[in-house]
């Protein structure tokens, strides 16, 4: 992290920024809580759930949400349990017992038959999950991080654009996957102490905006500085960096893995963001996805695509959604 950015963006936040605006755009869409999960809900018609990440929440969606209401289509969007607005759970959660929770909101508490569902980061493997534990309830998946699809347990016949995207992965790890490793092994440990410093909190996660959106390391380029602050407070406010962070570890002891022969079986679409952290090739994703029809590659835009590219996604899940 720049110190002189670091410092520039705390003054910003301190002495500029002003969350009541933010908190009056959230309240131009209803906001709800159900047992504990808070959510957006926007629209009428086929209801799509929308699935945020780390470090991400529901406003990163603030701009998809009205496109795909403008298109004919319901649109949820929860807070992860322990993010933002909901609830932290009493134990840790992996992405499969996140799932069920977001399951039974849709189906349980607002009454679906029958959904479709979006996810990036954490949210793709979420999506998947929901979408491989209920095919008869998940009309369609999209995703736009494909290299966090749940392993298939076979790796006996990679082709050589996989073994090449599996050698990249292995680098990434060595270089870039830093919090990954501490989130998933000692979260309350860092914890703490950004819960207790906001230039310690501002530092980590602004440092994956710009490290991960698509902005050449310029993150001003891609997000204001009341965007970051949006985040920020978000974060800060709720005092959920702890309970945020936590689902890696969760998910370290207890990943998902799909079992030989098995794929998710609803149609499936990808979006594939230049500035994406890992780019693995369709094959590698036709393993988890059994009924891949959309593999999108866009010329510009990151990991988190809804943020960055709210047109360009909302383009993509609406065709996929239209055809299915």
């Amino acid at each position: 992290m720049d110190r002189a950015f670091l410092r520039r963006l705390c003054d910003h936040w301190s002495e500029e920024y002003d969350w009541s605006a933010t908190e009056t755009r959230l309240n131009t869409l209803e906001n709800f809580t159900w047992e504990g999960i808070h959510f957006l809900r926007a629209g009428e018609g086929p209801p799509i759930v929308l699935v945020h990440g780390w470090p991400g929440a529901v406003l990163e969606f603030e701009r998809l949400i009205p496109l795909l209401v403008e298109a004919g289509h319901e649109v949820i969007a929860p807070s992860l349990p322990g993010y933002g607005f909901s609830d932290a759970p009493a134990e840790p959660m992996n992405a499969a017992a996140v799932a069920e929770r977001l399951r039974a909101l849709a189906e349980d508490g607002l009454g679906f038959g029958r959904y479709a569902v979006q996810g990036g980061d954490w949210g793709t493997v979420i999506a998947a999950r929901m979408a491989y534990e209920a095919p008869e309830r998940v009309t369609a998946l999209h995703v736009n991080s494909p290299s966090v699809l749940p392993f298939p347990a076979s790796l006996s016949d990679l082709t050589e654009a996989e073994q090449a995207w599996l050698g990249e992965a292995a680098k990434w790890r060595t270089r870039g996957a830093h919090y990954m490793l501490t989130q998933g092994t000692a979260p309350d440990t860092l914890a703490p102490g950004l819960n207790d410093s906001p230039a310690g909190l501002a530092a980590w996660l602004v440092s994956k905006y710009r490290n991960w959106s698509d902005c050449d390391g310029d993150v001003e380029a891609r997000f204001s500085l009341d965007q970051l602050c949006d985040f920020l407070t978000l974060y800060w406010a709720t005092g959920t960096i702890s309970s945020s962070i936590r689902l890696y570890a969760a998910e370290a002891r207890d990943r998902w893995r799909l079992g030989e022969g098995e794929t998710i079986g609803v149609p499936a679409a990808v979006s594939d963001f230049p500035a994406e952290l890992l780019h693995p090739p369709r094959e590698w994703a036709e393993r988890s996805l059994g009924d891949l029809r959309q593999w999108t590659e866009h010329e510009r835009g990151g990991h988190f695509a809804a943020w960055e590219e709210p047109e360009l996604l909302a383009r993509d899940i609406v065709g996929f959604l239209r055809e299915v």
